[in-house]
């Protein structure tokens, strides 16, 4: 996208494997268009390396949290 961020606002909340999800929609200063982002609340560890073009689905939830686990799921809580 583009090189700034110029707004940043939480649009969804997630309970997935006994984590809480934040999806962020982002605009950027010199693009068109939006992005999303993914936010573990618990960690904060943001788990999308590269934005997304629309907002997640609960697979991909689900699959973002793998990777960033090793490919193992979290817990359940």
């Amino acid at each position: 996208m583009g090189d700034k961020v110029t707004s940043e606002r939480v649009v969804d909340t997630h309970h997935v494997q006994g984590r809480t999800l934040e999806v962020h929609r982002l605009t950027w200063r010199d693009a068109h268009g939006i992005s999303y982002d993914v936010v573990d609340t618990t960690t904060g560890t943001l788990l999308t390396d590269e934005s997304l073009d629309d907002p997640p689905t609960l697979d991909q939830l689900h699959e973002l949290l793998k990777d960033k686990d090793g490919g193992s799921d979290y817990p359940q809580r």
